[in-house]
């Protein structure tokens, strides 16, 4: 005998469904007061989240999509398209799919995907500066959208921890629209800005911190890109102290005088993970082609090419092994050692760190190169934050 289930449960007094008489009333007073503005990018992107837990990553797509995000891979058939699926930069979709994800997790597979992302937990912001958030969002046409993070419970509601994307704001009744990407139990709402602000506050039991609300805006200049980081926070773990402990020391032990033999040291000591770091996207394209161009008149593929091909290390490296399976081997470590965390590099003697932070700068690399590794900085540091933020409360 199968279990009955529910069929959607009845909203609490607190709010007012998107659909009733009321609710289209405010929703036609809002329009006329210019409170809906960032709504209609919204709506066409809104879906219902594919788990129970994927509250998060749903509320995420609507507004990637909604900001007209591009996230550089194939979806399905020719389309690049975002879906719940892709968000797994930051957590398996497993261990989502069981747990949902934190306020920093959000974070982190936002800035992942593109994002630009400004965050506010409740202790860090105030009721007047929420509302001017909302204010500013949603009279914004769209390109740049809030998501709430809070506690059901303070709504009247059901179940925990939510997150929700703001579709709209009433200013004179003071109310917010919440797009509830649980369809199946609640339908979108409005409720009192204040009570929203209220739901901020009650701590997060994983994270012992409360919750708060998350501003999304598109990258200016944000284009398709060819390398993507492919870890999840449990594969970063184990390259992350590459970057900030065990090769710093090596190199602050062996106090390379020059770049090549700086280079030559990391290659030497390059650990088997850092050979599947990278997703990489090889469409024989003219972009592409474009891209490996820029990449190869950088002074550190020079670098990098002249240690490779020199190399006297003893035994088979891993470097050399990915060599003999990579045809652009030069360019793919070119690109990691151009997007990597800089403390990697603060042990090298001054004149060396210069040169290092010349070739990186993004200002000094041309197009389309100073597009791509910005992007992965951008990833390897949300995961970076992250990894730090584990750390601390381990």
């Amino acid at each position: 005998m199968t279990e009955q289930g529910f069929y959607r449960r009845s909203l609490p007094d607190s709010a007012i469904a998107f659909s009733s008489i009321e609710g289209r009333q405010i929703f036609r007073e809002a329009l006329a007061l210019g409170g809906m503005e960032g709504y209609f990018a919204l709506a066409e992107q809104f879906h219902t989240q594919a788990e129970p837990a994927f509250c998060g990553l749903s509320s995420l797509v609507v507004v990637l999509n909604a900001l007209s995000i591009d996230p550089g891979r194939i979806w399905k058939g020719v389309w690049r398209w975002y879906g719940e699926e892709f968000l797994d930069c930051c957590l398996p979709l497993s261990v989502v799919k069981e747990n949902g994800i934190t306020f920093d997790e959000f974070i982190c597979i936002a800035r992942c995907n593109g994002a630009v992302v400004t965050a506010h937990r409740y202790h860090q912001s105030s009721l007047e500066k929420f509302r001017q958030a909302v204010e500013q969002v949603t009279t914004a046409p769209s390109n740049i959208h809030l998501v709430a993070s809070y506690n059901r419970k303070i709504l009247g509601q059901t179940g925990d921890g939510h997150f929700s994307p703001i579709g709209g704001y009433h200013p004179q009744r003071d109310l917010v629209l919440l797009l509830d990407v649980a369809r199946f139990k609640y339908p979108p709402h409005w409720v009192p800005l204040p009570l929203l602000w209220q739901a901020f506050e009650p701590v997060d039991s994983v994270t012992n911190q409360c919750r708060g609300y998350i501003l999304l805006q598109r990258s200016e200049g944000l284009q398709e890109t060819f390398f993507h980081v492919a870890f999840n926070l449990h594969q970063w773990r184990s390259i992350a102290p590459y970057f900030t402990e065990i090769l710093p020391e090596i190199i602050r032990n062996e106090q390379p005088v020059s770049i090549v033999s700086a280079i030559d040291i990391i290659l030497h000591y390059w650990p088997i993970e850092f050979t599947n770091m990278l997703d990489i996207s090889l469409q024989m394209t003219d972009d592409f082609e474009k891209l490996c161009t820029n990449l190869r008149l950088n002074p550190l593929f020079t670098v990098v090419q002249k240690c490779l091909d020199n190399a006297s290390w003893e035994g088979m490296s891993v470097v050399e092994k990915w060599r003999s399976q990579q045809p652009l081997i030069a360019e793919i470590i070119t690109v990691i050692l151009l997007s990597c965390p800089l403390t990697l590099y603060t042990p090298l003697k001054p004149d060396l760190q210069l040169w290092i932070e010349e070739v990186r700068s993004l200002d000094r690399l041309t197009s389309p190169l100073a597009l791509e590794v910005s992007r992965l900085r951008e990833q390897m540091l949300a995961l970076q934050h992250l990894y730090s933020l584990y750390s601390i409360r381990c």
